[in-house]
Order: structure tokens, then sequence, then C-alpha cells
């Protein structure tokens, strides 16, 4: 899902200006303690036509046998192809870590509850390839204007804050997340500011022109979806 930089610092940011049961855009996601997706996928390759699931794990594990659901693509939908599926309730799973585990981040956070979250990679069965929702494809080096947003459930309200400098990518952080599935995304900063990424609370005009995208992770590398330490 991501690049080394936006691997390395990944930044989570809450769409707060979504209804919980409510599509939107491209993204097709219907957020609560339950995630319908319904959506089209684009550059889905033509020696993929036979890939008709997609498994979500938790942290954007590359390993099979943990998968949290499985989704299905739908390879001859009108239109191109098409991923739609439900994402569990995770209320008292055993893979949700605390909201400032050390094993998650570069560095320190600073959490306003005692909450728990899992981030979520979306992962093509049966190929070396990712799902990303995004409003481009992946470039080499993520600039400003670029964005990524994923899928991250949290336990609990809970607004997370801290600043990384030191990290390999620089990464800031103002987050809240509420209760269930979350919509959140990563953005890289201006270059004046460094080699920076952001952690944001957002407007739902973040979701303007995202869209689910194939990602082959031989020509780009592997997919991480939460930063942490090296």
């Amino acid at each position: 899902m991501t690049s080394t930089p936006l691997r390395l610092g990944l930044a989570l940011l809450l769409v707060t200006t979504l209804a919980t049961a409510a599509a939107q855009g491209g993204a097709g996601v219907a957020l609560g303690w339950t995630a319908q997706i319904d959506a089209a996928v684009l550059d889905v390759p033509p020696e993929a036509a036979d890939v008709n699931q997609v498994a979500a794990r938790a942290e954007g594990g590359a390993e099979p046998g943990a998968d949290l659901a499985l989704l299905t693509l739908e390879q001859g939908a009108a239109g191109g192809p098409r991923l739609h599926g439900t994402l569990p309730d995770l209320r008292g799973s055993p893979i949700l870590q605390p909201i400032t585990s050390e094993e998650l981040w570069p560095c320190a956070m600073r959490a306003s509850a005692d909450a728990r979250f899992v981030p979520l990679g979306l992962w093509a069965v049966g190929a070396p390839a990712v799902l990303e929702l995004a409003n481009a494809p992946l470039p080499d080096e993520p600039a400003p204007g670029y964005r990524q947003l994923l899928l991250l459930f949290a336990d609990a309200d809970v607004r997370v804050q801290g600043n990384c400098p030191e990290a390999p990518t620089a990464l800031r952080v103002d987050l809240y997340l509420r209760p269930g599935w979350n919509l959140v995304t990563s953005e890289p900063l201006a270059p004046g500011d460094g080699d920076t990424i952001l952690l944001r609370s957002s407007s739902a005009a973040d979701l303007d022109g995202v869209a689910w995208r194939w990602r082959d992770t031989r020509a780009q590398g592997s997919t991480e979806v939460v930063p942490r330490r090296e």
C-alpha cells in the first residue's frame, strides 16, 4: 500500500465528517462497527483476470492465514472489476493493539483514552498485489497533493497526538478516531517542511477523486499500513 517512506511514516487521517453508515464517492465504504465495501477497482491487469478474492489482514500483513475477512473481486462486473464485502466488528478481538503501542509507531504517542486499534491492508489472493484507496497511483516519490486512505478499527473515541522528527520519515500526528471502522489517509507535506508525513483530521473533501487501485507489490515493495520502529 505504501512506498518505503510512507511505510515508515504513514499518516492516519480520520475523515470526521463521514456519517458512520453513509457510502461516499469512489471509496464505496459505509462505516460503523462493521464496514461495507462496494466500489470499482482500477488498474487490474489482464493477467489477474482469475483473481476473485481479496483478503483483509491486520497491519498490512503479507502472510496468509491471518485473514480478518475475504472480500469478493467481481471481475465480470459492468464497468470493470468491482470489490465488495463486509469487514467484521472487532470489539474484543485479540488482534487489537494499544493505541500508543511502541510496536506500531516510530516514537511515543499521547492518547486521550485507553483505546485499542488495528489498521487494515487488502491483499489480492493468489497474486502479488494489494488494493489501495488513493487519489492517484502510488508515485515513486510521494509528493504534496498525493493522498492515500485506508481503513482502521478503533474500540473507543480517542484522540492521538505525537511528533516524530527523528523517525526515518518525520511524522506529525493529530488524529481523532471514532468507535468502529474509520476511513483514514496519509499525506506528504510540502518540500519546505522536510520529508514529513502529516496525520490530521479532515473534511469529506479529502475523498474527492479517490478510487480503489490495484498495485503489484513486486514493482514498489511490500505494504505496511502503520509506522514502525526500526
